[in-house]
């Protein structure tokens, strides 16, 4: 399995991957948004050989500006309980810390994102706009694990669906 950034080249791939595993076009199209708007702060893939077997994407915040939110990870079904979205998630917060992003933020399961570093405690003080139950951050620099911000996602998801697609590995 080689992981690498996204190019032009894999769009149709990784749109056939993702409405194949999530079974509608809602995530692609909000990927697509988030494109348009300049809101994607980066895109991962895990491929073998050339079929695409996982994808990960963090979107820019809208609040806290500087920080990150994971908005997409998914893994494909035969590829599952093998270490692929762990690898996808520790890159995509080595790439996050390099581009110095303070704190990455994810609404999905905790206890799957506590395993890659992210604290469900780090996020109790944020006021979030929905799912504060399956919210953890993944903090950075430091202060900004328990500090306290209101939190506003890129316009991106609410005109695809009423929340955020939630990461799933």
């Amino acid at each position: 399995m080689k992981l690498r950034p996204l190019t032009q080249s894999d769009d149709l791939a990784l749109s056939i991957f993702l409405d194949s595993e999530f079974g509608k076009p809602d995530t692609y199209q909000a990927i697509l948004k988030l494109r348009e708007t300049n809101m994607v702060a980066m895109e991962r893939l895990a491929i073998e050989g050339t079929k695409i077997v996982g994808y990960l994407c963090c979107a820019k915040m809208v609040s806290p500006a500087d920080w990150w939110a994971l908005t997409v990870l998914v893994v494909s079904s035969n590829h599952r309980k093998k270490g692929v979205g762990r690898e996808l998630v520790y890159r995509g917060m080595n790439h996050a810390r390099r581009e110095k992003a303070p704190a990455v933020i994810v609404v999905g399961d905790p206890a799957y994102f506590a395993q890659v570093g992210f604290s469900q405690a780090a996020a109790q003080n944020l006021q979030l706009p929905f799912a504060q139950e399956f919210t953890s951050l993944y903090p950075i620099a430091p202060g900004t694990g328990l500090s306290s911000h209101d939190v506003i996602y890129a316009d991106a998801f609410t005109t695809v669906g009423d929340t955020p697609p939630t990461a799933s590995a």
